[in-house]
């Protein structure tokens, strides 16, 4: 969660972010946020250094497991769920932080390496342990009918979710982001029939990059 902040910077920022996701990075400029913020640019540069900063905390995706996503994780009926939700993670990070914002993190990280956002740090790690233990035991149930190696398929399963997030900013965000990256899971790890979701998708879609 991000440390408190003072009226002024919260403003700021919740004004900046609305016009970046109205508008697109580019085509928001810093004049254009002082005068919708009611402040000059010296009190911008106050609380920020470039507009950049503003987006400082969208370029390290959340990997912290809450006790509320823990609560929900414990208490889901299949490792087919636990699994998704734990996935769902950085589903709901792409959705909430929009099409423009999303574009940005990718820019960001293709001009600078020493941003990280994609980096397999040690809280990623922790992830993947939890992952690799769900994906045991729903290949043990069952549930999980793709009996490739749990490394192979946790990897592939994060590595679709990016693929699927840069296609929903090409496409600027025009599908349902949500559903064609469960329909993508519930395929990478072949998952029974019971347990599947999103059974139909338009096979159109899938090949047009």
């Amino acid at each position: 969660m991000r440390k408190y902040e003072n009226s002024t910077k919260k403003k700021i920022r919740e004004v900046a972010l609305k016009l970046i996701d109205e508008k697109g990075y580019e085509n928001v400029t810093l004049k254009e946020i002082c005068e919708v913020s009611g402040i000059n640019k010296h009190t911008f540069y106050y609380y920020f250094k470039s507009k950049d900063e503003l987006l400082k905390g969208y370029y390290k995706i959340p990997c912290e497991l809450t006790s509320i996503n823990l609560a929900e994780i414990m208490i889901a009926d299949s490792n087919v769920e636990k699994l998704w939700l734990l996935n769902k993670i950085f589903v709901d990070f792409v959705q909430n932080s929009g099409v423009s914002i999303v574009k940005q993190i990718v820019i960001k990280n293709l001009n600078d390496n020493n941003t990280g956002t994609f980096k397999f740090n040690d809280e990623h790690k922790q992830l993947f342990k939890i992952q690799l233990d769900i994906i045991k035991k729903g290949q043990k149930s069952g549930e999980f009918l793709n009996k490739t190696r749990p490394e192979v398929l946790s990897i592939l399963v994060i590595q679709q979710l990016h693929a699927n997030a840069l296609r929903w900013c090409f496409r600027n965000g025009t599908f349902d982001f949500e559903y064609v990256s469960r329909y993508l899971f519930e395929t990478i790890l072949d998952v029974s029939e019971e347990h599947r979701k999103c059974k139909e998708i338009d096979e159109e879609f899938l090949f047009d990059i």
